[in-house]
Order: C-alpha cells, then structure tokens, then sequence
C-alpha cells in the first residue's frame, strides 16, 4: 500500500479521482491540502470534505490552502464544472471541520513525518506544493515521489492546451508556481493533456449506464458526476484519475523523461510546458501513452464494487 498526501481542487475530476483512491487497496490517502483552481479555494475544501463524508472517509484530515496564485488572479472553472464545482451534485454542505493549520504546513508535516514513505499526488494548480517546497527546502527529497496532473507536452496528438491553443489549465493557473515545483529535483511523474484527452480513456454515455446499475453511495456519485459532463461536454476526461492510477498499475501508462521548461508571465505562451532536448531544466517523466480501455475497465471494476 502506497501512502499519499493529495493536493487537489475538486472539480469533478479530483472528486473522480478521490472516489477511485478510496475505493483502491493500493493506496491509502493520509491527508488532503486544497487550493483554489476549478472554484475557489472554499468551494475546493467544501468539496473534498463533502466527496470524503459521501464514502463514510470524514476522519480523513483536510487542511486548506492558497486562494490565489502566486503572481495571477485566479480564474476558475466553475464554468466547466459547475457552479458548485460538482456538476451540482446535490451532496449536502460538510459537518467535519478543516484540519486547524495551512495546507503547505500540512502538507510538509505529513511528508516530514514519514521520510520516503509518502508520495505527493497533486491534482490542482501547484500554489500549495511551491509554498511547501519554499518554505521546507528538505520536502522534495524527503517524498517518495510527487505524480501530478499537468500540462501538455505534445508526444501525442492530444498534447495540446485545453485553457489556451498550448498550455494546460492546471499549469497555466500558476506557472510561477509549476516552474518552482518542476524544478525542485523531487522524482516527477506527470500526467498530462498527452494522456487524459485520449478518447480511449473517457467515459462515455454506455459507461454512464453501466455505473447506473449500482445503487452504492460511490456509484451513485460517480453517476452524477459522470452524467454532467457527458450531458455538457460529450464525454468525461479522466484528467485525475489517470494521475492517480500510476499508482494503482503502472503498467497503465508508458512515461518517457523529458527535460521540462515552464512557461511563466502573462504573455501568449504562460503555462507552456516545453520539452527540451539538453539544457539546466531537470529531467522528470511524462506519460507519453496509455492504454484507455484497460484504465477504464479498472476504473468501472472499483466504483462498482460493493
């Protein structure tokens, strides 16, 4: 069992993702810092504690971070993933209360407490993690590994932008912070825009009906989660749980390691991860493939366990 402390800004996909680690044996989740990306950083904590109070995990500690990049306004997506970030799933507002310090703080204990023990899944903008690795200059080689969901690195032909023609929301949002964090020298698995716009790997609307069948709470979220974006976007991209299944069967993806440069400022190409032949920029590994059909026949073959 691999232990995780997770950074996310649930948003559907994180709120996918979650649903999937708790339902996976492989892992188990210590903690969760959240930050402000897909809504705003007290939608984000709301939401993880209501997903964790959903699947009967409320013990599970949640501790709230950044509300705003590093050097940009934030711009959310609520547009994306409705207006309560959930595409207005319906679950009631949290009874547990936020764990009582800063998610960068939380985050560095969790991993300062347990050295190479614990790797660092993170599945929002990087704001949080950068102030962690600022603030605790030891975090990076302490991790196990830090996998993330970002950016777009064109191996695939769907390693494109989806916030811009070429960058990634995730990196985009706070590229001062992705530049910190991808420069850190901790052991990088990222999963980007290569992968998860895959079609082989979205859930579609007979996928939709398949997780119908099953009356279970996890199912039953998952079905309304899944409903909302096939009903507004065609089908569900699994951005973050692919991320979070390098960890429940490596042999998902095929990752190549790359020399990775982000783009930062404001100008046409903020948030632009590029790959680089030679230079400075440290070598992390990308995922440059996936095999679709077998992530998401793991996928279903969770959420629809009893």
């Amino acid at each position: 069992m691999r232990k995780v402390v997770w950074d996310m800004d649930p948003g559907i996909d994180d709120a996918l993702a979650l649903i999937l680690a708790l339902k996976s044996p492989e892992v188990q989740v210590l903690g969760i810092a959240t930050v402000a990306g897909n809504a705003p950083v007290e939608i984000t904590s709301a939401n993880a504690r209501r997903v964790l109070e959903c699947l009967n995990a409320g013990s599970i500690p949640v501790a709230m971070g950044a509300a705003n990049p590093l050097n940009h306004p934030l711009e959310d997506a609520l547009s994306y993933h409705g207006p309560d970030g959930l595409g207005n799933c319906g679950l009631p507002s949290p009874l547990t209360t936020l764990y009582p310090a800063k998610a960068w703080d939380f985050l560095a204990r969790s991993v300062s407490d347990a050295p190479g023990e614990v790797t660092l899944v993170a599945t929002g903008p990087l704001t949080n993690v950068a102030y962690a690795f600022e603030l605790h200059p030891e975090l990076p080689e302490f991790l196990a590994g830090l996998v993330l969901m970002g950016g777009a690195y064109s191996l695939t032909p769907y390693g494109k932008g989806n916030q811009t023609p070429f960058a990634e929301f995730n990196i985009w949002q706070d590229p001062e912070a992705a530049h910190i964090v991808f420069d850190s020298g901790a052991d990088i698995f990222a999963v980007g825009l290569d992968v998860s716009m895959d079609p082989a790997a979205c859930l579609n609307s007979q996928h939709l009906e398949q997780i119908k069948t099953r009356r279970t709470p996890a199912a039953h979220l998952v079905a309304q989660l899944v409903e909302y974006e096939v009903k507004y976007h065609g089908c569900c991209r699994m951005h973050d749980p692919l991320a979070l299944a390098t960890l429940l069967d490596a042999s998902l993806l095929d990752f190549t390691s790359a020399r990775v440069e982000v783009a930062k400022g404001n100008d046409w190409d903020r948030g632009v991860t590029r790959t680089l032949s030679s230079g400075s920029a440290q070598l992390i590994h990308v995922a440059s493939a996936v095999d679709g059909s077998r992530f998401l026949k793991l996928f279903l073959s969770r959420i629809l366990e009893e």
